[in-house]
């Protein structure tokens, strides 16, 4: 079962892969790490915070992924909901 703290790792990850999929972009390294949140959300990011809102915010984009994880983090917003108060500034 997941926890909001695991939607916040989860989000905090996939920054750290967006970074390391584009400096591998730059050497021509075609390797590429998948997300655990929808790809167009990651790129647009640039914090855990904003990842988790803006997964919030557009949910019906996971519908089209195949990806299980990726469709189990959106598919439940008050998990998404929780996860914000957890990384939003008091």
């Amino acid at each position: 079962m997941l926890k909001p703290q695991n939607i916040i790792q989860a989000a905090a990850a996939d920054l750290r892969r967006k970074q390391r999929n584009a400096e591998q972009a730059k050497h021509r390294d075609h390797s590429y790490e998948p997300y655990a949140f929808h790809r167009t959300h990651v790129r647009r990011a640039t914090s855990a915070n904003e990842l988790v809102l803006l997964a919030l915010m557009d949910g019906p984009v996971a519908d089209k992924t195949a990806k299980e994880n990726t469709r189990m983090i959106y598919g439940n917003a008050r998990l998404l909901v929780e996860a914000m108060r957890i990384t939003s500034p008091s």
